[in-house]
């Protein structure tokens, strides 16, 4: 089982998962991952990153699900998350339209290697507080947010935009205030740490 949280900086997903782990600790999270990367190789990150600096941490993101080992896993961001912030450099001609597509593409092949994404969006609950390599920028957390928003409806329309049309994890947005967050997990999780199937059913039904 291979779980992706994803969101924007500042929206609870660090939070999110150590509470996660506390109610399905069969769950780890990889011992390796992009933030490594990122602070070993000091790349540029948010408003300052580059088609250079997403190639970096798009492999990093690549390399963290297909190195990673175990039965249930937990991941603090995917390619999704990258995609993200691929496009806000797009739209700031940081990036060129050309890697763009060849980003889509990688990531496209790697969301098949996970399960389900849960999408945390912001929350007026969770504050924008100052952390290493971290935008101080309110706007630009959000404007992140309302891209992610963009490519989870993209998801919902099976567009096949940025998410593949076969072999597709499921992706739930998790709504609502942040101490709920992980409640509305148990409705897709079960306590042995398997997703309910159509056998089964749901907390739901």
């Amino acid at each position: 089982m291979r779980i992706g949280i994803i969101g924007t900086q500042g929206s609870g997903k660090s939070t999110l998962i150590k509470e996660f782990l506390e109610k399905w600790p069969m769950y780890k999270t990889p011992e390796k991952t992009y933030r490594d990367i990122i602070k070993s190789r000091d790349i540029k990150i948010n408003e300052e990153g580059d088609e250079k600096s997403q190639k970096v941490i798009l492999n990093a993101l690549i390399d963290e699900v297909q190195q990673a080992k175990g039965d249930y896993l937990i991941f603090d961001r995917c390619v999704v998350d990258n995609i993200a912030y691929t496009l806000w450099l797009n739209a700031h001609d940081k990036v060129s339209n050309a890697y763009v597509l060849d980003s889509k593409f990688l990531a496209l092949q790697t969301l098949k290697l996970f399960d389900i994404i849960f999408y945390v969006p912001l929350h007026k609950d969770i504050p924008l507080n100052e952390k290493d390599n971290r935008s101080k920028d309110p706007k630009f957390r959000e404007e992140i947010d309302n891209i992610f928003r963009a490519l989870v409806i993209s998801y919902e329309k099976g567009s096949g935009a940025f998410f593949p049309v076969e072999d597709c994890p499921a992706v739930i947005t998790l709504e609502g205030p942040p101490d709920l967050r992980c409640e509305q997990i148990r409705l897709y999780l079960k306590d042995n740490g398997k997703f309910f199937t159509d056998e089964d059913g749901s907390l739901l039904s």
